[in-house]
C-alpha cells in the first residue's frame, strides 16, 4: 500500500511536473483532431490560469495567432457541488493577428468555423457568467470581395456586452451588391454605458458608387447612441441618435453631379424589434450644400438643400422600406443654363417619399422663385435699336415665380411639371409666361415639353410650341412651332412663323429651321422713303436660321419669293430669290443680301417701265447701307447698274441709276422693251440713248432727278418713218415722272404724207399730263406750228390743241393721200385748225385755212356725187376714199348744160381764192367746206362757137360744150370723210410697216 501511494504520489508529481507539455499536447491533438493545424505554448499554466503563445491554423498562413495569451479560470468539480469542468473568468490577448473573410453569409474563420458552430450549438449554463475579453492591439486582415482590409482595433468585452471598441482600418476597396468603395483611412469607437451604445465614425472615402451614383473624395464623419442589444432576447428598443456630415469631394448621379459638397444632417427617433425586422421612426434633418453642381443640364453654385421629415420610418421587415413626409427647400446663389442664369433661387416643396429595394419613390409640389437674366445679347449698347435695347435689359434682369411647381421621382427618375403657369416679369412691364404642354412633364426623362409666350413691355410677341426638349452635358435641344412679331430698328412689323429645332449651350443658342417660314415686315423704315409690305419665304440656308452667341444675333436663310412695294420709287419687287445674311455687331445692325433674281415692276398712275429683272447685291455695315444691282429685260438684255447707299446716322441716301449707251437695233434691244412710253417709236428703232438718275432722300423727304440723253434714234413714227432723233430730257422727278418746263427733241426728217424736215418740239413732263409748250416742222415749203396745249394722262378726258400752218403747199399732201388719183392740188395755205381729242376719238372746230397764192384744182368728175349750179354760184359734193359719199343731197339743176359746165370748172380750175372751213361732223367724219373763186383754165384754150341757128333754137343746150377758157368760177365744194375710218386704216398701214397704234377705235 505504502509503495502504491508512493507511486502515486511521484507519479503525480511527474504529471505536474510535465503539465504544460501535456496541455501543450492534449489541445494541439484536439484541434487536429477537428483537422486544424495548431502550435501551442505556455509560459505557465495553473489550477486558475494560464500564459502562453499559439497558432491557430497554417503557420505561413495562421487563423488567429498571439505572441502573449492570459486565460483565468476555475476549475469546477464536486469539491465545489459541481461537475468536473472549466470555466473561464477572463481572456487577454495582446497584439494577436487574426484572419477572417466576410462571405455572402456572414463572418468566417476558414477551418474554424466547425468548431464555433459546435460551441454555438451548445446550450449555455443558466449559472455561468460571460467572460471578460480584452484584445490590446491585435491586428485583422479582413478578406471580402474587393480584396483586404487591415484592421488594427483594441477591444473590451465585459458582463456580456461589448464595453468599448476602437478601429483603424487602412486604404481599402471595399464591395457589396450594388456598391463599392475605395476607403483611404477609417477610425471606429464604440462605448457602452447603461445599456446604451455611444458611437463615433471617421472616414476618408477615395471614391464610391452606389448603383449608378458615385462619390469622391469625401470625409464622413458620423456619431450617434442607441440601445444596446439584448441579445438573449434578441430585442433592440430604445431612442436613436445620429448625426453625420460628409465634406469635400463630388457626388454624381443620372440627375447631375456636385462638388466641393458637404452634407449634414441628423436623427432623432426610437427603434424596436429585431427578431421580426427592425422598426427605426423618427425626425430627420439634413442639408446639403455644394460650391458648384449640375443637375439635368442646369449648373447651379452657392446650392443648399435641406431635407426635413417629422416621422421618417425605416422598416426592414418583407423587403424593407424608407417611408413618410418630406419638406425641401432648395436654394442657390445662382443657377445657369447655357446663357440663362438665375439667382436667388428659392424652391419649397412638400410632399411624401418612399423607398424601398433601392428606388426612391416621391411627389412633391411647392413655389419656385428666383431673379434671372439671359447673356446672349450682351448689354445694350449705344447704337442699338430702342427695341433691341428693351429686350437686352429685360433679359439682364428679370423676376420669376412659379406658384405651384410639382416633382416627381420614381422608377423613371425625376420629373418636374406645372400645377400653375411660371411667369417672368420685367422691369418694363413684359411677361414671359411657361405653360405646360397638354398632359406632358415639363421636365422628365431628361427633358420634357411646354408651351411658352413673350408679350408686352416693348418685347417681341411671341408664341411657342415645345413639343419636345432635352437637356444634358452640351445643354437644351427643342424641336418646336414659333410665331413671333417684332420690330428692330427699321426693320418694322415683322411676323414669322418657324418650325425647327432650338439648341442652347455653352456655344450659344440656334435655331435651325425644317423648312421655309413666311415672314412679313409692314415696312423697311426710312421716313418718306420706307419699303412697305414686305413678304418673304426664309429657307433653311446650310446653318441655323437664327443664332446668338457671345451678345450678337444672326439671321441666316435663302430667301424664296420675297416681294415689296417701294412707294418712293412708285415700284414694286416680286419673285425675288438669293441669299439673306442679317444680325447684330459691335458697330450696330449688319446686313448681306444677295438677289439672284426679282423683278422690278412699275407702280405708278402712268407706267414708265416695262418689268425689269434684277440681280445684285446689297449690305449694311456701321449704319452704311450700300447695294450695286443690275437692271435687264426679262430676256436678259443688260438695261441699267443701280447703285444704292444710305447712311443711317444722317437719315440720309440715295439710289443712283445709269443705263450707259444703249444700242437699240433688228432683232436686239428696243425702247418699247423698256417702257411703254416708247411704244409710239413704231420698231425696228435703230441708234443710241441713255439715262441716268438719282433718288436721293433725307428724314424729311426724297428728291430725284435724271436725264434722258437721245443721241440719234431712227425709228417709224405714227406720222411715218422718222429720222435723227435727238435731244436731251432733263427729268426734275422720277416718281412721280416730271420734267423741267422746255425740253426740247428734234429730229432730221418724217417720210409722212409729205415730207416733214427739221421737226422740233418743246415741252414739259408733269405728274398727270403732258404740257406741249410749243412745236414746228417745215413741210411744203411753209411751216407747221403746234400751239401748246395740255394732254392729260387720265384715260378719256378731253384735251385741246390747235395747229397753225404758215404758207403750207398741200399738193404734196394731196399726192400722198389715198385720192391722190382723182383730186390735184396746188394751193399754198396758211391758217389754224383747232382740235379736240375725245373718247371717241380726233375732232377739228371752226378750223380755217385760206390760200396765200393763186393755185390750181384739179377735180375728176367721178368724184363729185352731186353739182349745184343754180343761182349764180355751183356747189358740188365730193366723195371721198373710206365714206358713202356726201351726206347731203342738193337740189338739181335747170339743165344738164349746168351741170356739164361745172364738172368741166372742178377739173381745169385757177383760183386766186381758196378758204377752207374744217369740222368735224357726227359718226366720226371729216366736213371741208371750200368756197374757191377763179376761172377755167384748161391746159389748151377753148371756147363754145355756135350756129345762128343754134343760137335762135336754143338746140346746143343739148348737146356737150366746152367751157370756155377764162370763164369765171365761183365755186362752194362741200366735202367730207370718215376720218375715224381713215385713220383706222393709216394705222393698219403703219403697223404693217412697223409703227404702233396712236389713236384707238371709236366704241361701237
Amino acid at each position: 500500500m505504502l509503495g502504491l501511494l508512493a507511486a502515486l504520489v511521484l507519479t503525480l508529481a511527474a504529471l505536474y511536473a510535465a503539465r504544460r507539455a501535456l496541455a501543450r499536447e492534449a489541445l494541439v491533438g484536439w484541434l487536429e483532431s477537428r483537422g486544424v493545424d495548431a502550435e501551442v505554448s505556455f509560459e505557465s499554466l495553473g489550477p486558475r490560469g494560464l500564459v502562453g503563445d499559439l497558432r491557430i491554423g497554417p503557420a505561413e498562413a495562421p487563423i488567429v495567432s498571439a505572441d502573449h495569451a492570459e486565460v483565468a479560470y476555475r476549475l469546477t468539480g464536486p469539491w465545489a457541488g459541481e461537475a468536473f469542468g472549466l470555466e473561464v473568468r477572463s481572456v487577454r490577448l495582446r497584439a494577436p493577428t487574426v484572419r477572417a473573410a466576410l462571405e455572402d453569409d456572414g463572418l468566417s474563420f476558414g477551418a474554424l468555423d466547425p468548431i464555433i458552430a459546435e460551441f454555438r450549438a451548445r446550450p449555455p449554463r443558466p449559472e455561468a457568467q460571460p467572460p471578460e475579453i480584452i484584445v490590446e492591439n491585435a491586428v485583422v486582415h479582413l478578406r471580402h470581395a474587393a480584396g483586404v482590409a487591415h484592421i488594427r482595433a483594441s477591444a473590451a468585452y465585459r458582463e456580456g456586452q461589448l464595453r468599448q471598441l476602437s478601429a483603424q482600418v487602412g486604404e481599402t476597396a471595399l464591395a457589396g451588391e450594388g456598391f463599392s468603395a475605395e476607403v483611404g483611412a477609417a477610425r471606429l469607437g464604440l462605448v457602452t454605458r447603461d445599456d446604451r451604445v455611444s458611437f463615433s465614425l471617421v472616414a476618408e472615402l477615395e471614391e464610391g458608387a452606389w448603383g449608378d451614383r458615385r462619390v469622391a473624395q469625401s470625409r464622413l464623419n458620423l456619431a450617434g447612441s442607441a440601445p444596446y442589444p439584448d441579445l438573449g432576447g434578441q430585442v433592440l428598443e430604445g431612442p436613436v441618435r445620429i448625426v453625420a456630415s460628409l465634406r469635400g469631394g463630388s457626388i454624381s448621379t443620372p440627375e447631375g453631379t456636385a462638388k466641393d459638397l458637404v452634407l449634414a444632417g441628423g436623427f432623432r427617433g426610437d427603434v424596436g424589434g429585431w427578431r421580426e425586422g427592425v422598426r427605426l421612426s423618427g425626425a430627420v434633418d439634413a442639408a446639403l450644400t455644394s460650391q458648384t453642381a449640375a443637375v439635368a443640364g442646369l449648373d447651379l453654385s452657392g446650392a443648399r438643400l435641406a431635407i426635413r421629415s417629422d416621422r421618417l420610418t425605416w422598416n426592414t421587415r418583407g423587403a424593407g422600406a424608407l417611408q413618410g413626409p418630406l419638406r425641401l427647400s432648395l436654394t442657390a446663389g445662382r443657377a445657369a443654363l447655357g446663357d440663362l442664369s438665375l439667382r436667388d433661387v428659392s424652391a419649397r416643396l412638400t410632399g411624401q417619399a418612399h423607398a424601398a429595394e433601392g428606388l426612391v419613390r416621391a411627389e412633391l409640389s411647392g413655389p419656385v422663385s428666383g431673379r434671372g437674366s439671359w447673356s446672349a445679347l450682351g448689354p445694350p449698347a449705344a447704337g442699338d435699336p430702342e427695341e433691341l435695347a428693351a429686350i437686352k435689359r429685360a433679359a439682364a434682369d428679370f423676376v420669376l415665380t412659379a406658384p405651384q411647381v410639382q416633382v416627381r421621382h420614381d422608377a423613371e427618375g425625376l420629373v418636374l411639371a406645372l400645377g400653375e403657369p411660371a411667369v417672368a416679369r420685367t422691369a418694363g412691364g413684359g411677361r414671359l409666361i411657361v405653360r405646360p404642354r397638354g398632359g406632358a412633364p415639363l421636365f422628365g426623362g431628361g427633358g420634357g415639353a411646354l408651351e411658352l409666350s413673350m408679350e408686352g413691355g416693348g418685347l417681341p410677341q411671341i408664341a411657342a410650341d415645345v413639343r419636345r426638349y432635352s437637356t444634358g452635358p452640351g445643354g437644351l435641344e427643342a424641336t418646336l412651332a414659333l410665331q413671333a412679331a417684332a420690330s428692330f430698328g427699321p426693320l418694322r412689323e415683322m411676323e414669322t412663323t418657324v418650325e425647327g429645332v432650338l439648341r442652347a449651350g455653352e456655344s450659344g443658342l440656334t435655331l435651325a429651321a425644317s423648312g421655309c417660314a413666311p415672314f412679313e415686315m409692314e415696312r423697311l423704315e426710312a421716313g418718306e422713303n420706307s419699303v412697305e409690305d414686305l413678304a418673304a419665304r426664309l429657307c433653311p440656308a446650310g446653318e441655323p436660321l437664327v443664332r446668338i452667341a457671345d451678345g450678337q444675333w444672326r439671321l441666316a436663310a435663302d430667301v424664296e419669293g420675297a416681294r415689296a412695294e417701294i412707294p418712293f420709287l412708285q415700284a414694286k419687287a416680286q419673285g425675288a430669290e438669293g441669299r439673306l445674311r442679317v444680325g447684330s455687331a459691335a458697330e450696330g445692325l449688319r446686313l448681306e443680301a444677295q438677289v439672284d433674281q426679282a423683278r422690278l415692276v412699275d407702280a405708278s398712275p402712268t407706267t414708265r417701265f416695262h418689268p425689269l429683272a434684277v440681280s445684285g447685291a446689297a449690305s449694311l455695315r456701321d449704319e452704311l447701307w450700300r447695294g450695286e444691282l443690275q437692271l435687264s429685260t426679262p430676256a436678259g438684255a443688260r438695261v441699267a447698274q443701280v447703285s444704292l447707299r444710305h447712311d443711317e446716322a444722317a437719315g440720309a441716301g440715295g439710289v443712283a441709276i445709269d443705263t450707259d449707251r444703249l444700242t437699240f437695233r433688228e432683232g436686239g434691244l428696243q425702247p418699247a422693251d423698256l417702257s411703254p412710253l416708247a411704244e409710239p417709236l413704231g420698231a425696228p428703232v435703230f441708234g443710241e440713248a441713255r439715262f441716268s438718275g438719282t433718288f436721293d432722300w433725307t428724314g424729311t423727304g426724297a428728291d430725284s432727278a435724271g436725264l434722258l440723253e437721245i443721241f440719234g434714234l431712227d425709228f417709224r413714227s405714227p406720222a411715218g418713218a422718222l429720222e435723227g432723233l435727238k435731244g436731251q430730257i432733263a427729268f426734275t422727278s422720277l416718281a412721280p415722272l416730271e420734267t423741267a418746263p422746255d425740253q426740247q427733241l428734234t429730229a432730221a426728217r418724217i417720210d409722212s404724207l409729205a415730207p416733214l424736215t427739221s421737226p422740233q418740239v418743246s415741252f414739259q413732263l408733269q405728274p398727270d399730263a403732258l404740257v406741249l409748250e410749243g412745236g414746228r416742222l417745215s413741210v411744203g415749203g411753209g411751216q407747221a406750228l403746234l400751239a401748246p396745249s395740255r394732254i392729260p394722262f387720265s384715260n378719256g378726258e378731253t384735251w385741246e390743241g390747235e395747229l397753225t400752218l404758215e404758207g403750207v403747199q398741200l399738193s404734196d399732201f394731196v399726192e400722198g393721200s389715198p385720192f391722190a388719183d382723182r383730186v390735184d392740188l396746188d394751193a399754198r395755205v396758211s391758217g389754224s385748225l383747232p382740235f379736240k381729242v375725245t373718247a371717241e376719238g380726233l375732232r377739228f372746230e371752226e378750223g380755217r385755212l385760206s390760200a396765200i397764192e393763186p393755185g390750181r384744182l384739179s377735180i375728176r368728175r367721178e368724184a363729185l356725187t352731186t353739182i349745184d349750179a343754180a343761182g349764180g354760184g355751183t356747189r358740188a359734193e365730193l366723195e371721198t376714199p373710206g365714206g358713202e359719199g356726201a351726206a347731203t343731197v342738193t337740189e338739181q339743176p335747170d339743165t344738164n348744160t349746168a351741170v356739164e359746165f361745172a364738172y368741166q370748172a372742178m377739173e381745169h380750175l385757177a383760183f386766186d381764192l381758196l378758204d377752207a372751213e374744217v369740222n368735224s361732223l357726227p359718226g366720226g367724219r371729216l366736213g371741208v367746206l371750200f368756197h374757191i373763186r377763179g376761172e377755167h383754165a384748161p391746159p389748151e384754150r377753148q371756147e363754145i362757137r355756135l350756129t345762128l341757128a343754134e343760137l335762135i333754137s336754143r338746140n346746143f343746150l343739148n348737146r356737150e360744150l366746152p367751157l370756155p377758157s377764162g370763164t369765171k368760177v365761183d365755186l362752194t365744194l362741200d366735202t367730207s370723210l370718215n376720218l375715224d375710218q381713215l385713220l383706222r386704216d393709216y394705222v393698219e398701214a403703219q403697223e404693217s410697216a412697223g409703227s404702233a397704234e396712236v389713236q384707238a377705235p371709236p366704241p361701237d
